[in-house]
């Protein structure tokens, strides 16, 4: 790497827990970021705090909110459908100002951009939305990061990857999730091949080889920590990181089991296994 990214302890490895233990588990693992879902600020509002004290109680350990984490609402067919858990990220689902409103208010820098709810997007029609949709974030001063998930319609990197090119645009870049890459195509030459100033915010977990019967609750409920499971992580971080400067890097683990442990033991180890992989 040609510059040392800021550790980011992604706001799906803490959301089992209190703002409170949640800020004491970056502190253990020596994370400096973090993001928030919108549900999330939304819970918090409804505790009686504000954006204002909710930015405040993190900044004031040492720990700033990165990102605001996803918009999915940027494309003309999205239809978010009635009845999701209660822990999916896209249950408060904003527009695309509100997300800009909530980012500023909350400090962070960057937003992450989905396509949770829509069919295969053609990449012309993609990159032609996400374009409009940088112009608008470089407004406000914002990074719009795109990320592909299997099963939704951006379900590859290389889907991800022609949008962001087609698009090109200083604030348009790209999200790389380890459990995304293996569960998708784990297409290694072409992560390669990304242009370097693309990747911009990385999330790391693991996983089995063999995926779940059921791999959308596998996604949100049971990755395991860097190191417990079988994915080739030291070579998709050597690959993806040969001579980028990431803005962001830590550990996403949507996991039923981090609500179990203590929350200073889990930012620690998340900390210890984030290092030993950037090693």
């Amino acid at each position: 790497m040609s510059g040392a990214p800021e550790l980011t302890l992604w706001g799906a490895s803490v959301q089992h827990f209190s703002l409170e233990d949640a800020i004491e588990a970056a502190r253990a693992g020596g994370f400096t970021a973090t993001s928030l879902f919108p549900y999330q600020v939304a819970a918090a509002r409804a505790q009686g705090i504000d954006d204002a004290e909710l930015r405040d109680r993190f900044e004031r350990h040492g720990v700033r909110i990165a990102v605001v984490d996803p918009l999915a609402t940027w494309l003309p067919d999205t239809r978010i459908p009635d009845g999701l858990p209660a822990d999916d990220p896209a249950v408060v689902a904003l527009a695309p100002d509100e997300m800009f409103d909530l980012a500023e208010a909350l400090g962070a820098e960057a937003i992450t951009v989905v396509a949770l709810f829509n069919g295969l997007v053609d990449p012309d029609a993609g990159a032609r939305a996400f374009r409009s949709l940088c112009e608008r974030a470089a407004e406000r001063g914002l990074t719009l990061a795109l990320e592909f998930i299997p099963g939704t319609g951006i379900p590859d990197l290389a889907r991800a990857y022609e949008i962001v090119r087609r698009a090109d645009h200083p604030a348009g870049r790209m999200m790389f999730d380890s459990w995304h890459f293996f569960r998708s195509t784990p297409d290694f030459e072409l992560l390669a091949q990304i242009p370097r100033e693309y990747v911009y915010a990385v999330q790391l977990e693991d996983a089995p080889a063999v995926a779940a019967a059921d791999v959308a609750h596998e996604s949100l409920h049971a990755r395991l920590i860097p190191g417990e499971g079988e994915l080739d992580l030291r070579r998709f971080v050597a690959t993806l990181l040969q001579g980028a400067s990431p803005r962001w890097v830590g550990p996403e683990l949507f996991s039923d089991r981090n609500a179990e442990v203590p929350a200073r033991w889990l930012g620690r180890l998340l900390g210890e296994r984030t290092r030993e992989l950037l090693a």
